[in-house]
């Protein structure tokens, strides 16, 4: 609403024709006039400031309800995020997981290859399916986690044999007896070890 406003045309004496304004200054003088305990609720100046106070309080109440609103609006989204976030990396350990038993199966099954087929045409294919799965999960940022000659660490190794080793230093992993990978820091799977007692 555009409307043009002559305040002069209100602020005038009782009985006064409008062509004689009496000055008035600015709204803090309107505003103040209403406060006057001369002013008559009859009065168009006292009307009008009295509707300007109820638009600005009605103005700050919605204005505040947007802020609130919009706040708790971007609240609620971050959660959801956070959650989405959380699930989708839950269900990428969970299927990587997995999919490190078929690995250890590949390697299983090479290291019991019967001499001579080493070269064969099917062997070189699974050979392939072998490198491809290592491509994909290297890709993903899954990595195999070092132990043989490291010490036994507990947050990375999974102790199953204890054994003395004269010739190794107590603590120290002898033996990788299950691969262990790790996402980034979090393990996938802790290495199984032989560790020297």
């Amino acid at each position: 609403m555009n409307e043009t406003f002559d305040v002069s045309e209100l602020a005038t004496e009782p009985g006064a024709s409008p062509g004689e304004p009496e000055a008035v200054e600015s709204w803090e003088t309107l505003l103040q006039a209403a406060e006057q305990p001369q002013a008559v609720a009859d009065d168009p100046v006292v009307r009008l400031v009295n509707e300007y106070k109820e638009a600005i309080q009605a103005r700050d109440e919605w204005q505040d309800k947007y802020l609130r609103a919009a706040a708790d609006f971007a609240n609620a989204k971050r959660r959801a995020e956070a959650r989405a976030e959380v699930q989708i990396w839950a269900v990428r350990e969970q299927l990587l997981r997995g999919i490190l038993p078929v690995l250890d199966d590949f390697e299983r099954a090479f290291a019991t290859t019967p001499a001579g087929e080493g070269q064969s045409p099917w062997v070189e294919g699974f050979a392939l399916i072998q490198r491809k799965l290592q491509t994909m999960l290297a890709r993903e940022g899954v990595e195999e986690i070092e132990a043989a000659g490291r010490p036994f660490d507990p947050n990375l190794h999974q102790a199953v044999i204890v054994e003395s080793a004269p010739d190794a230093e107590s603590g120290v992993v002898l033996d990788v007896l299950q691969k262990g990978y790790r996402l980034g820091d979090a393990v996938l799977r802790p290495s199984m070890v032989k560790v020297a007692a």
